[in-house]
């Protein structure tokens, strides 16, 4: 069984983008294809664009065939972990003898590996401060290898930037202070959250093919760009999700329904009295 996280960070020394760290990962070494079985990964929105456009699959067909939903009470956001084979070792769908099949657009925390990312505790300016750590986690003969690597190198050469500015987008929203403030979503608004995140298809239909574009204003350079695009549709639903969840004046009303819709609080206010 893996060591569970919170000790890892207890035994791991904290490391910034300029300390280095030895690591090879390839077929020669004994290991190979080992780590990547009786693991949690949890998948982000953009590992989700990036894994069901690599396979030619809706996202709603990646949901059912490779992902799990964990959910209980305490749970404030819903997230989705990479389903496992149903085998002895249960190792991961996408990997073969050879090696990762998906290896162009594996998921951001198997191109971290063997680094980890985490955050202390909040400052009083309610920030958190990151920091890496290395997953020092027995068996792995890669981190014995001798070829030296900066954090800031690895994530260079990992592609992991562009996952990362996606991330932060992500953490902006499931990091809100809305939420860190302890209020919670609707079964209405966890919808909501759980289709912006992770049905990118389904947000394109809703979008598209319900009344949203006669609720909001949205030009057709916008229209024609998030229709194409997965990564500018995501980029939408989040300015829609903040909107929707945290009142900000992201989107703009249709300026015909906002005028009806003031006009029906007008009488309702008239009625009142």
């Amino acid at each position: 069984m893996k060591e569970p996280v919170k000790n890892i960070l207890k035994n791991s020394p904290r490391m910034t983008l300029h300390d280095t760290f030895t690591f090879t990962c390839n077929k020669d070494i004994p290991c190979f294809n080992k780590c990547c079985a009786d693991i949690n990964i949890a998948l982000t929105p953009y590992d989700i664009i990036r894994l069901k456009n690599h396979l030619g699959i809706s996202s709603d067909e990646f949901i059912k065939k490779y992902a799990v939903i964990p959910f209980n009470k305490e749970q404030k956001i819903p997230v989705v972990i990479m389903k496992l084979r149903d085998n002895e070792k249960k190792t991961c769908h996408f990997v073969e003898k050879e090696g990762c099949t998906v290896y162009k657009n594996r998921p951001w925390a198997c191109r971290m590996y063997p680094v980890g990312l985490a955050s202390s505790e909040q400052k009083e300016n309610n920030e958190n401060e990151e920091f890496y750590f290395l997953l020092q986690e027995d068996g792995c003969k890669g981190l014995e290898e001798k070829r030296e690597i900066t954090v800031k190198d690895w994530i260079s050469e990992q592609g992991i930037n562009k996952y990362n500015e996606m991330g932060k987008l992500f953490k902006d929203i499931t990091m809100h202070k809305y939420l860190l403030d302890g209020n919670d979503l609707t079964p209405e608004q966890m919808e909501m959250f759980f289709m912006v995140n992770y049905n990118i298809d389904k947000l394109r239909r809703f979008v598209f093919e319900s009344s949203f574009l006669d609720k909001f204003e949205v030009d057709a350079s916008t229209q024609e760009r998030i229709k194409q695009n997965d990564v500018e549709l995501l980029k939408f639903g989040y300015l829609w999700l903040r909107f929707i969840l945290f009142k900000e004046q992201t989107m703009t009303i249709n300026k015909e329904i906002l005028r009806k819709k003031t006009e029906e609080l007008k009488k309702a206010k008239a009625k009142d009295k």
